[in-house]
């Protein structure tokens, strides 16, 4: 029999004998609101959104609670909402629970007290506890800080390396002219996605190295066989204007696009006049130094070259022919260590409030008294700084102290400068970005209780020095130098002995904006301690902290001054027990050198690692547990999931997916916290659903979002990759443009949508998302689009490239003509609907075998995709299902698909029905399978099917899809298809296989949805608790009843 049981309710009986009821009485509830939040952060420092979405949760004692109406205060005060001087919306009637800010205008630097009740059937709620959000700087007029820098960096930094061109033998001559035959080192030109071939100089001097220090071609003429001029910018005469950095305008000398190499025959000829006759011997070469290649190469560099001189223009002789040549392996010099940054003011009243508005370049580490600002770590967020630089907002009131106070802050480098490591270390980086000088910008903001206020912001009386950080590389590791402390350097009274006066130095970017934080910061989150210490060789210790994470090794250590010891964080170890980085590309590590004055404690400031093990050398005793640990990273997004089942082995794989989850939850979601820290854009849509089913990502995504948008080019194309440090111009076009990576900016803002029922992000990026769909358009032939990485890292690589990105096309048509419908644009959700079905059907042209019942090669990819996409005939679509299936379950139930096929084949056997098949390809032990990476040792999740078998990414989420499924169906955890923001709940367990029992939770918009259900023979006991103001439709396993219930917690037998 089945029952249906709520507590002692009379009104669960009803239910269960069919009756409906009526909402129970309104002595029964007990409503609070609580969960306040605006722009989707708890209490945010620093927006610049001064409409923000404002929304709560309610809480209940009864069930069957829906909203019925809200009322919102606002006012700038806590003691004001009691005559609110902001808003106050008066009584609404709706249901929504999230709602846009209508209330007065609020300015600069406004602090705003909200609180909310709400109306049920029972009656009105008692007022929230106020809650608050404040507005940052909002435009440039409200900044009084410079931008300053160390005058040894920003020296450094402006002082390029040249090519050296040793003439054969010194030369007489008033003419100097260079032949070029061959480019090397192309990039892309910033508003095209093909590859543009053109040489560029920021200058080409003359000297004579008996003589050094005078550049005898400064203001000579130029005459050159060709050139693309732009005003101010790219001219012949800025080759001689003594300017030998590209860094600020004009920049130099730009030929024109060729498109191959090799132009020897019609060589890019630079002709300088001297003036007169003069005597040298070298020519120097300055390469544009405002960005690199991919690979970190100097951009459209003269591989093959000469050098013709001569008296007269009309008679020149060449002098020097030289042939493979490479540019300078460093563009500029950096210097011997990080800078510090120190200032010091007094308070002298009583403090009110007081906020610190800081950004940078590089990571900034700022202090207060010594104290750190906040819990943030590697600030600012990382962004494409030619577009966007973040600005954070910190409370730092408890900070103060009356009588002298300093602020400092500690610079790195971070993405915004990854130089190339000295020769002497070797370490890896992934690419090289040479941009300048880490830079500061800061603006204490004090208010006093009488009233008045303090401005304490950067400038030139601001001091700085070289700490004791000696080197610092986001990919290659971080060196620390004790002896180069200064303990107490950001403490009032400790005297900044040396220290020079900061440089006033301008924008790093001019132009770039500048805006608040949008996202939740980075911050630790957890502590590890060694497992297990061992000593593979002498005076070689290895701590494995037991899982692989991303974070900061922390060593306290002890020795005589000038002790060098060096951490080698690896993800595998070797059969004789040292560290391998096999799956580091390169060697990666930091050094810390003691200052014999005790032990010491430290840790990487300015970057961070992927490992599960540290390997390290140059300890003076044997180390004991408590003497290293692992820092755990990343940004703060809320934790709002959780799964548990009776099959160990599939806890253990959601296990391994989160690891990976939170290693890559940083600035960006990157691929990898070791080897390329980049954020690759597919796994940001495929892998949406499992990403927020354990976090609250709905602000996260929208900063991501805002990095794609600022990476598309003006042609539509977006990026494989957000931000775009580097471009991949120099690989297949599928690293650069590949429908499944640039369809983030349409797929993300729908499953938003759909997640969270806000719909801010699409209709701010809706202008984007066509202009992208455009672009696809017009690389498509024939309604197929031809170029891409296919199905990648697929263990089946059959399935055609082609094939899968025009199902990406596909998809992304449906996706925005889904989008321009809830937007109201019904013009374009038809079009784009139709653009939909032309490609589905030229797809079913092409690739469809109506006599097989599958598609292109047969792959379980190619079906799923087909089947995933809904372009397969009706009259075809159970074949084909039953195809994919077969193919499933002739592998041994094993899956051939790489991460585009992977969540396609999740999606279309779960729509099936045939979740027996998913958990069957889950719960595989033997590879490939998710269960012989847990097997295998991988304690998060791999990059590759074959797990630790390989020298592959140990910590990639890409193929973590499975993880949704598990909070979805297992738990049985989802919305109905009607539904957005989980407000209509759907629960559906799979009691599957030999599973016998699974639990679930899911914060939804609403609040908390819980589910936990127990197989015992034939008969499932299921307990549900939906949040108020949702509904659900519960399925019971094995009962085929579906019943609809109110909020509350209910438990079901069948």
């Amino acid at each position: 029999m089945r029952r249906i049981s709520r507590g002692a309710s009379a009104f669960a009986l009803l239910l269960a004998l069919g009756t409906l009821a009526a909402h129970p009485a309104a002595a029964s509830e007990s409503v609070g609101v609580t969960g306040l939040r605006a722009a989707d952060l708890t209490a945010p420092l620093g927006i610049d959104d001064t409409t923000p979405p404002l929304s709560w949760q309610i809480t209940a004692t009864g069930s069957d609670v829906t909203q019925t109406a809200y009322e919102i205060q606002a006012a700038t005060s806590a003691d004001g909402l009691r005559h609110p001087d902001l808003w106050d919306s008066g009584r609404v009637a709706s249901a929504d629970q999230r709602v846009d800010y209508k209330g007065r205008r609020v300015g600069s630097r406004t602090q705003v007290y909200w609180r909310v009740r709400v109306w049920t059937h029972g009656g009105a709620s008692p007022w929230s506890a106020p809650a608050t959000w404040s507005t940052g700087l909002l435009s440039a007029g409200d900044w009084s800080a410079k931008w300053v820098g160390n005058p040894g960096w920003e020296t450094a930094q402006n002082t390029p390396h040249p090519m050296t061109i040793k003439l054969s033998k010194a030369q007489d001559a008033r003419y100097v002219r260079l032949d070029v035959t061959h480019l090397e080192g192309s990039t892309v030109d910033p508003s095209s996605a093909d590859l543009k071939l053109r040489l560029e100089l920021a200058e080409m001097a003359v000297v004579d190295s008996t003589a050094p220090g005078t550049d005898l071609a400064r203001g000579a003429t130029v005459t050159a066989s060709e050139s693309d001029d732009a005003a101010g910018e790219w001219k012949p005469e800025y080759l001689t204007d003594g300017s030998a950095s590209s860094r600020r305008a004009p920049y130099g000398y730009r030929s024109a696009e060729h498109p191959t190499r090799d132009v020897s025959a019609h060589p890019i000829t630079l002709t300088l006049d001297l003036g007169q006759v003069r005597h040298f011997d070298q020519v120097l070469l300055y390469p544009r130094d405002d960005t690199t290649t991919q690979f970190a190469s100097t951009v459209n560099w003269p591989r093959d070259l000469a050098i013709d001189t001569g008296t007269s223009a009309d008679a020149l002789t060449q002098v020097t022919r030289l042939t493979y040549q490479n540019p300078p392996t460093a563009l500029h010099d950096q210097p011997a260590a990080l800078p510090l940054f120190a200032h010091d003011f007094t308070v002298n009243r009583r403090v009110s409030a007081a906020r610190l508005y800081i950004t940078g370049v590089g990571v900034y580490d700022a202090t207060l008294n010594g104290e750190a600002v906040s819990d943030a770590v590697l600030e600012p967020p990382n962004t494409d700084v030619r577009h966007r630089l973040v600005a954070s907002t910190y409370d730092v009131t408890s900070l103060l102290r009356q009588g002298g106070n300093r602020i400092g802050a500690a610079l790195g480098t971070g993405t915004f400068d990854v130089n190339k490591t000295p020769d002497d270390t070797k370490r890896y980086q992934k690419f090289d970005a040479q941009n300048g000088a880490p830079r500061l910008m800061a603006q204490l903001e004090i208010r006093y209780a009488d009233g008045s206020r303090q401005t304490v912001a950067t400038d030139g009386s601001w001091r700085t020095t070289l700490g004791p950080t000696t080197f610092s590389n986001w990919y290659g590791g971080e060196d620390y130098d004790a002896r180069r402390a200064q303990p107490g350097w950001d403490t009032p009274g400790t005297a900044l002995t040396g220290w020079d006066a900061a440089q006033v130095t301008g924008s790093p970017v001019p132009g770039a904006r500048i805006e608040g934080r949008t996202a939740p910061p980075i911050e630790p989150v957890q502590t590890l301690k060694p497992v297990a210490i061992t000593e593979p060789r002498s005076g070689t210790y290895v701590f494995d902290f037991g899982v692989n994470a991303a974070g900061w090794p922390r060593l306290r250590a002890d020795g005589p001054a000038g002790t060098k010891i060096q951490m080698w964080p690896a993800e595998k170890l070797k059969s004789d027990g040292t560290m391998t980085q096999s799956t580091f590309i390169g060697p990666v590590h930091d050094t810390l050198t003691l200052d014999g004055k005790g032990p010491q404690v430290w840790h990487p400031r300015f970057m961070y690692h992927g490992f599960r093990y540290l390997q390290v050398t140059g300890l003076t005793s044997k180390p004991a547990t408590d003497d290293a640990s692992s820092i755990v990273l990343r940004t703060a997004n809320d934790a709002v999931g959780s799964f548990s089942s009776s099959n160990d082995l599939i806890n253990r794989i959601h296990g391994i997916i989160d690891r990976a989850i939170q290693s890559n939850m940083y600035s960006v979601l990157t691929d990898c916290p070791h080897r390329e820290k980049l954020g690759w854009l597919e796994q940001d849509n495929l892998v949406f659903g499992s990403v927020a089913a354990g976090y609250d990502v709905e602000a996260y995504y929208r900063k991501i979002l805002q990095d794609v948008a600022d990476a598309q080019l003006p042609d539509g194309m977006v990026p494989d990759v957000a931000p775009e440090y580097a471009e991949y111009s120099e690989w297949d076009t599928g690293y650069r443009d590949d429908a499944n990576w640039g369809g983030t900016l349409i797929r993300a803002p729908w499953l938003m949508y759909r997640t969270y029922g806000e719909t801010q992000t699409m209709r701010a990026y809706y202008p984007n998302m066509r202009r992208y769909l455009d672009y696809l358009t017009s690389k498509s032939s024939g309604g197929l689009l031809p170029t891409g990485l296919g199905d990648w890292i697929a263990l089946d690589t059959t399935t055609p490239r082609e094939y899968v990105g025009s199902i990406a096309y596909a998809q992304l048509a449906g996706n925005l003509a889904d989008i321009a419908t809830v937007l109201g644009e019904r013009s374009d959700a038809k079009r784009y609907r139709a653009l939909a079905d032309k490609v589905g059907a030229a797809v079913n042209a092409k690739y469809l075998d109506a006599g097989a019942h599958t598609y292109a090669t047969g792959s379980q990819a190619a079906d799923a995709l087909a089947l995933q996409t809904g372009i397969v005939p009706q009259d075809q679509h159970a074949a084909v299902l039953a195809h994919l299936i077969a193919s499933i379950r002739a592998k041994d139930d094993h899956l051939t698909v790489g991460e585009i096929g992977l969540p396609a084949v999740i999606d279309v056997l779960s729509a099936a029905g045939r979740d027996d098949v998913v958990y069957d390809l889950a719960s595989q032990t033997t590879a490939p399978s998710y269960g012989a990476q847990v097997l295998s040792g991988s304690t998060s999740l791999g990059e590759a099917w074959d797990g630790m078998a390989g020298n592959s990414s140990q910590n990639h989420f890409m193929l973590g899809a499975i993880d949704a499924w598990f909070t979805g169906h297992l738990a049985g955890i989802q919305q109905t298809a009607d539904s957005v923001g989980y407000r209509h709940l759907r629960i559906a367990p799979a009691a599957v296989g030999d599973l016998t029992h699974a639990a679930g939770a899911y914060r939804t918009p609403y609040g908390q949805v819980r589910t936990d259900w127990t197989k015992k023979g034939d008969h499932v006991d299921l307990t549900v608790t939906v949040p108020p103001g949702s509904t659900a439709e519960v399925h019971v396993p094995g009962s085929g009843q579906v019943h609809n219930v109110g909020s509350g917690t209910w438990t079901f037998h069948s």
